[in-house]
């Protein structure tokens, strides 16, 4: 029998709904499909964004994907969503081997490669994350090192063969054009299992499959590779929904996803006495719930000043005392990308004159914009980040990416991303609204407790979540509310400076 390998591939996992049905199918293919090494491996994006990972900062995926298993892991340009901190933390956690062939500085423990053997053969694995700036926020890893990847894969890949390896396997979270020029260099990778686009993908490059999962694990790639005495790949998709859920990993999952279902009645705003939050009309005139979205995801954004479509403002309600995470859900309802794209003053006024040229007629496109863009009664802008409004100047504006791509017809944008493409953030490089406004929100409501002095009661230089339950009590006449605490103490990372007991951990 020649040597062979079984390899199942994930990529982009943010929930944890479908790995009970995963582990189903990991099992079956292990257990049903012998071969001489078994792999599962997972090419980036699975510790954020997601709204339970803004809760325990990645710790209930960590859990579960160790209980799939995993085998194998590298960085998505996601996974630098968490602080630095966290993020090595939640790696040292995993079972699994995480390859970071290009990343250096992070944490050099990891290995920037492995090699396994298949009966016989030398097979090498290396795994790299794309280091384009525009993909993060901020300097990657915290800093740390990211080399070109595919200068990286190759130099690594012709090392483990002049090692005595008869073929190596490049796992990558990158955009698909950078793995097609990966998968043209010579010698030939006989696979290249990709992350980063969301959409299934499988196709041959001369002598290279080029494989990408969708995203969720709503589909595993299934690689079989045999030496007989060169590569044979054979490649298909096989879906999670054909199998049961494992028992066990679905009452471990359902115990991390309490913490998602107790945060709906969480307090996430406190509201002035007598002040209303109206979300009413905001498909044909400003709303001071549209301002409050746009002002909180321009300030978490670091933008000069954010545009939020008005259709994806749902709530058409009127609140008073306070905003939970249930109510943000009900006004917020689409898993829209936000991105902060740099666009020109001109832009900007057309952009919000053309959405709202009908008004008072609804349009799901007139634009809510923040309480730093002046608008007079004509909808013309006057200022912009407290200062008079510049038609050439550009501006850095935070807003849902798909307004580029036709949603809800703001022309003016559409226009602005066919001319100038390049100035448009990258698809998956943004983030979820409900994400980033649960960390605005946990921020403002620290304020309006009064700060680390105020909230800790008793003094000793660290905030348990009793303190924050009982100072959320105390000003705001409200229930209790633990998963209010949770929720600030883990967006801020509050304690991050502190010594935390380990029952607060």
């Amino acid at each position: 029998m020649a040597p062979r390998v079984r390899i199942v591939a994930v990529n982009d996992v943010y929930s944890l709904e479908n790995l009970p049905r995963l582990r189903t199918l990991v099992h079956h293919h292990a257990t049903h499909h012998p071969a001489d090494l078994f792999l599962v491996t997972l090419a980036g994006d699975f510790l954020a964004p997601s709204i339970l990972s803004s809760l325990d900062a990645g710790r209930g995926m960590v859990d579960c994907l160790n209980h799939v298993p995993i085998t194998h892991a590298i960085l998505g340009n996601h996974e630098d969503d968490l602080e630095v901190d966290a993020l090595r933390a939640r790696l040292r956690e995993l079972t699994c081997t995480v390859l970071m062939t290009n990343v250096r500085g992070l944490d050099d423990s990891f290995p920037t490669h492995q090699i396994l053997d298949v009966a016989g053969i030398k097979l090498g694995l290396v795994g790299v994350v794309d280091g384009d700036p525009t993909l993060y926020r901020r300097a990657p890893f915290g800093g740390a090192r990211v080399d070109p990847a595919n200068v990286a894969a190759r130099d690594e890949a012709d090392r483990l063969l002049a090692m005595g390896c008869t073929s190596v396997i490049a796992i990558t979270h990158q955009r698909v054009l950078d793995d097609r020029a990966l998968c043209l260099t010579h010698p030939a990778f006989p696979v290249v299992i990709g992350g980063h686009e969301h959409d299934a993908l499988v196709e041959q490059i001369e002598r290279t499959w080029l494989v990408k999962a969708p995203a969720e694990a709503v589909q595993a790639v299934v690689i079989d590779i045999e030496w007989a005495p060169e590569p044979m790949v054979r490649v298909r998709l096989d879906s999670v929904a054909d199998y049961e859920e494992d028992a066990a990993l679905r009452a471990r999952v359902d115990k991390h996803l309490v913490r998602v279902r107790e945060l709906e009645t969480a307090t996430l705003l406190l509201l002035d006495e007598g002040h209303r939050l109206s979300s009413i009309g905001t498909r044909y005139r400003q709303t001071s719930m549209g301002t409050l979205i746009c002002s909180r995801l321009r300030d978490a954004l670091g933008a000069e000043g954010c545009l939020f479509n008005g259709g994806g403002i749902r709530g058409m309600r009127e609140y008073t005392g306070r905003l939970t995470y249930g109510d943000l859900k009900t006004e917020v309802p689409f898993d829209n990308e936000i991105v902060v794209a740099r666009l020109p003053g001109a832009v900007i006024r057309d952009a919000i004159a053309t959405s709202r040229a009908k008004a008072p007629a609804e349009s799901g496109g007139f634009l809510q914009v923040d309480d730093g863009i002046v608008v007079d009664e004509r909808h013309q802008i006057v200022a912009i980040h407290g200062a008079p409004f510049d038609p050439e100047r550009l501006y850095s504006i935070a807003l849902v990416r798909n307004l580029f791509e036709g949603m809800d017809h703001v022309l003016p944008l559409v226009r602005f991303a066919r001319e100038r493409p390049e100035a448009v953030p990258v698809k998956t490089t943004g983030r979820e609204v409900k994400v980033v406004l649960i960390r605005a929100f946990a921020s403002l409501l620290w304020e309006q407790l009064g700060g680390f002095v105020a909230i800790d009661a008793n003094g000793d230089g660290m905030v348990t979540p009793q303190e924050l339950v009982d100072a959320i009590a105390r000003v705001s006449n409200q229930p209790p509310s633990e998963m209010a605490a949770r929720v600030v103490l883990e967006a801020l990372d509050v304690n991050r400076d502190q010594r935390i007991s380990p029952d607060e951990k």
